[in-house]
């Protein structure tokens, strides 16, 4: 992450930043830091660069030429503008909109920022409307000049730079994330002034830590900050995933979402036949894997037990080859029909269940990149209380594919009678007795194949993989 300042002290923001770890950050080159001083590009022989306001009144005025000649003697070079895009520009002013947890997030995805920092009573308005991008403020309430207001943006969106922190945990499940207050802290000595640590905390028991600490998180914001309750939700992450890639996805996403999400695994049946009920302050992540370009057809239809009463919702379609197709639309119409109001929408690549080739270790890193900035536009678009309807492609209400099945092997001279694939397929398509699959009821997910430990259970994907692999797409998309 490159960081430039424009201002009138460089000094002041060098030195500010050039210490503890933002100045290790820098020294280690995962951050730079280049300051430009707006006075050495002024005209004035005596390196003035105000002037007094037309119409009158108190105070200076920051002249537009030098704030643009430093402006574009980092532009002219700057990475965006060798992609062909304006660089990023912030204008630190209190007019602008409040910093807060999400922006840090979605300006910690550019590779370069430029912050313009004011002064005296203002920079005229005429370069402010040509080069700014952002107007950004850190609170309500009235500083000397921009420096102090860039440099603690820069502590901020630095700390979620890979490698600025040594463990990245820290920045992504602190203060402020889920809306909540950070739970309190404790080292040694175990007493102190007659206080003791928390007793949960020396059990070593991190399921009890962590149920401790989310309550406590809970406690602090409603007596401290009340106001960040209103927008808290509790994520539930509601996943079908047979043989795993789509919860792997969910999972992903989650963990940029929130610090706590509830899983729910519709793999099994008995979730898909319970009744749940969703209010308008939940948020709901419905992931499913594409079978044919549509959702996976099983008696207990995906999503249909869902009860929603205005609720945000989420649609992941993950796929392991040539697209999506109808998948999102039908989650979509599933959902919005009981209740729920689509907010996003992504179509991930996972492996594909027939092919070592297709979607191998995805998602992978670049993904995760992309979920990033998903998940940014998420959170923005829930502060903004987002009501626009999406349009997703494809077909909502299509009619049912009829796919080519595999051909499935079962070897009884290798089976133990343990029931692992009978308790274990989705589509309650193994007999029980005979072990013989229910044509009718399978999905072909292979999972009965996945379950078995000795090896009764195999397939040959070969024509299929053969054909898949001649025709694959595998890009990732969001809406």
């Amino acid at each position: 992450m490159n960081f430039h300042v424009l201002t009138l002290f460089p000094e002041m923001v060098e030195q500010g930043l050039n210490t503890s770890i933002i100045g290790r950050a820098m020294k280690d080159k995962h951050i730079s830091l280049h300051t430009v001083n707006i006075r050495d590009f002024s005209d004035n022989k005596h390196n003035r660069v105000d002037d007094y306001p037309y119409g009158g009144g108190a105070g200076m005025v920051i002249q537009p030429e030098p704030v643009y000649r430093a402006y574009a003697s980092v532009a002219e070079t700057s990475l965006s503008r060798a992609a062909g895009k304006k660089p990023r520009c912030i204008y630190l002013t209190p007019q602008g909109k409040v910093f807060n947890q999400t922006m840090v997030e979605e300006f910690a995805q550019e590779e370069e920022l430029i912050f313009l920092c004011g002064h005296y009573e203002g920079i005229d308005e005429r370069v402010l409307q040509e080069i700014v991008t952002d107007y950004v403020s850190i609170g309500d309430y009235v500083l000397t000049g921009g420096e102090l207001a860039s440099m603690v943006m820069i502590d901020a969106i630095s700390r979620f730079v890979p490698g600025v922190l040594s463990n990245e945990e820290s920045a992504q499940f602190e203060s402020m994330q889920d809306n909540l207050l950070e739970y309190p802290h404790y080292t040694r000595p175990e007493e102190w002034h007659g206080q003791k640590v928390p007793s949960v905390l020396l059990t070593g028991d991190h399921n009890k830590i962590e149920s401790w600490r989310w309550e406590r998180s809970l406690e602090r914001t409603r007596e401290r900050r009340p106001d960040l309750m209103e927008k808290n939700r509790k994520l539930t992450v509601a996943y079908f995933s047979p043989t795993g890639g789509t919860r792997r996805a969910a999972e992903m996403l989650a963990g940029l979402l929130s610090q706590n999400p509830q899983y729910l695994d519709l793999t099994r049946r008995k979730f898909r036949k319970q009744t749940r009920r969703f209010t308008d302050k939940d948020l709901l992540l419905a992931a499913a894997p594409v079978y044919g370009g549509q959702l996976p057809q099983l008696k207990e239809a995906l999503f249909t037990n869902f009860r929603g009463n205005h609720t945000p919702c989420i649609l992941m379609a993950a796929y392991g080859n040539r697209h999506y197709e109808d998948t999102l639309a039908q989650m979509q119409d599933i959902l919005e029909a009981r209740g729920f109001y689509c907010i996003g929408a992504i179509a991930p690549v996972i492996p594909h269940i027939y092919s070592e080739k297709l979607g191998a270790g995805r998602p992978d890193a670049e993904d995760q990149k992309l979920f990033r900035r998903f998940a940014v536009t998420i959170k923005k678009r829930l502060e903004e209380n987002f009501q626009e309807h999406l349009e997703l492609p494809g077909n909502p209400k299509p009619e049912p594919k009829v796919l080519k099945p595999v051909q499935q092997f079962f070897d009884p001279d290798k089976c133990t009678g343990c029931q692992s694939c009978v308790q274990k397929c989705p589509a309650a398509a193994i007999d029980k007795d005979s072990h013989r699959i229910l044509e009718n009821l399978c999905v072909h997910c292979l999972r009965c194949e996945q379950a078995c430990p000795t090896g009764a259970r195999t397939s040959d994907t070969t024509a299929v993989r053969e054909r898949l692999e001649s025709s694959s797409r595998r890009v990732v998309e969001a809406y």
